[in-house]
């Protein structure tokens, strides 16, 4: 009997859940991976996904200053061109 080996994957540890679950109810021997290929249980999944969730304040302040950082500059050159377009 051929044994066939059927491969997804996914960045988002909700979704792993998911098709493990949903291929393990019809009857499929099923596990999950990590990049490196060896084999992981579900609870880890379930962890990871909590970890991924949270973001620390750290990492809010950081994304809020290069985004303010960006806009200043992009306005900065805006004004910049102002000048020249005046000329």
């Amino acid at each position: 009997m051929t044994t066939w080996i059927i491969r997804s994957e996914t960045d988002d540890p909700k979704r792993a859940l998911e098709l493990f679950e949903d291929q393990r109810k019809r009857g499929y021997k099923v596990w999950i991976e990590d990049e490196n290929g060896r084999n992981v249980d579900k609870q880890f999944v379930k962890e990871s996904e909590v970890k991924r969730k949270e973001r620390s304040r750290g990492d809010f302040i950081v994304g809020t200053l290069i985004w303010v950082v960006m806009a200043e500059i992009i306005l900065g050159g805006l004004y910049a061109l102002s000048f020249l377009a005046g000329d």
